[in-house]
């Protein structure tokens, strides 16, 4: 018997022409290749596929709905890749700069100031309490305390503020008060500013052109002027250029005033701010003629001539005997002084009435 070819028929009949290992082997393929295309680029090749293939509409439907899903997946997955991705390079960035303004190489390098006319920068920075031995971030980290440090041991600095320049460099940025005179003593002169407050380190010179005030003492006189010119507009404050202590037993009170225009101002503590602010006013009526104004009992004016023959008429009544004038004499016209005996008058200045 042909045992041969009886086996080679029993094997067609068991085996299925679509399990064989080489049409497996093809329909794998396909599939790989369709994921491997885009979601319109798979639909339109299986669409070619069930074409040529002629397959049912249920299993091309089943085709595009599992291209459709494993699409969304893949999309998901490169979305979550490119999150993490993202706060992986946040992070790494963050602790690359943390961990070098940290290190010895994010010390503070150099100290920038910004802002000071009259305080030397120098100053500044000392009571900054900033030096290279601490980090840039660590003075950040601390701006209010170094404004404290700066404004407690500068009663000039009104105001400091901290920036980081350049990773490691401190700018240091303050606003000052205004500076409004200045109070020789002991051979210097301190800065009297805008808050009533004199500062602590005297200057061998002056830095600008305001008043200077002098004769007085670090004392209770002194406070009670600065009272009194604080009282005063910029406009007069600008007008003076020195203020005198010239008071005695008798009236410890009694100052002078020079002013810029090049006349004199005898004023008393007590009243000096009220009166002085008529002296635009007086200065209109005098014209170009300059002298004493006399501010301490109503307002009087005396030219410099007259003062000065007022000088030498007074060392001369000292000189000799006093003479009892005759009662039927006027009183005023003694008073005013004969034109002929070298006597001088002072001119009385109306002043603008208080409301």
């Amino acid at each position: 018997m042909d045992f041969k070819g009886i086996k080679q028929r029993m094997l067609r009949k068991e085996v299925s022409p679509a399990e064989t290992p080489w049409q497996r082997a093809m329909e794998e393929m396909k599939k790989n290749k369709v994921q491997k295309l885009n979601e319109k680029e798979k639909v339109k090749a299986e669409e070619k596929y069930a074409e040529q293939h002629r397959l049912p509409k249920e299993q091309l439907a089943y085709w595009k709905g599992k291209l459709s899903a494993h699409s969304r997946k893949q999309s998901g997955q490169q979305e979550d890749r490119h999150s993490y991705l993202y706060w992986y390079l946040l992070f790494l960035t963050g602790g690359l700069a943390m961990g070098y303004l940290i290190s010895p190489l994010g010390r503070v390098q150099e100290i920038f100031v910004e802002g000071a006319a009259y305080v030397p920068e120098q100053t500044i920075i000392d009571a900054s309490r900033i030096s290279g031995k601490v980090t840039a971030l660590g003075v950040i980290a601390n701006s209010k305390d170094i404004d404290g440090y700066i404004s407690s041991n500068l009663p000039q600095i009104k105001k400091a503020s901290i920036a980081l320049k350049n990773f490691n460099d401190i700018t240091i940025t303050v606003q000052e008060y205004k500076t409004i005179a200045y109070v020789y003593s002991e051979k210097a002169y301190y800065t009297v500013l805008e808050n009533g407050v004199i500062a602590k380190d005297g200057l061998k010179v002056p830095i600008g052109n305001c008043p200077i005030i002098t004769g007085f003492e670090l004392n209770q006189n002194l406070n009670d002027l600065l009272k009194q010119y604080m009282k005063l507009t910029d406009t007069v404050q600008n007008s003076i250029s020195e203020i005198k202590y010239t008071g005695t037993e008798e009236n410890p009170y009694s100052i002078t005033v020079y002013m810029n225009d090049g006349n004199e101002i005898k004023a008393i503590l007590p009243t000096f701010a009220e009166k002085i602010l008529y002296y635009p006013d007086i200065v209109s009526q005098l014209g170009a003629t300059k002298g004493i104004v006399d501010l301490e009992v109503g307002a009087y004016f005396t030219p410099f001539s007259q003062s000065a023959a007022e000088t030498n008429t007074t060392a001369a009544e000292k000189a000799t005997p006093k003479t009892e004038v005759p009662s039927g004499t006027d009183a005023q016209s003694t008073k005013a002084g004969n034109p002929q005996s070298g006597a001088v008058t002072k001119t009385e200045v109306a002043t603008p009435k208080q409301e």
